[in-house]
């Protein structure tokens, strides 16, 4: 009977040990996205705020155009 005990005792330890291990990575990974959003969308405010030009044309945006109805 105690070797039974002793053994139920192991296999809820290793169920709850499995349990928290999963948990943790869970949080991890959560985590680990959140912070690749977070950096992506700070590098991609950075590009866009050091540059005043569009990202096609190469060239500053002077207030000029050659076609002021467009």
């Amino acid at each position: 009977m105690c070797i039974v005990v002793s053994f139920l005792c192991v296999l809820l330890y290793l169920c709850v040990l499995l349990y928290l291990c999963v948990l943790l990575s869970s949080y991890v990974y959560l985590l680990y996205n959140v912070c690749i959003a977070v950096f992506s969308l700070d590098a991609g405010l950075l590009a866009r705020s050091q540059y005043s030009e569009g990202p096609a044309t190469g060239h500053l945006d002077t207030g000029f155009s050659w076609f002021p109805c467009v």
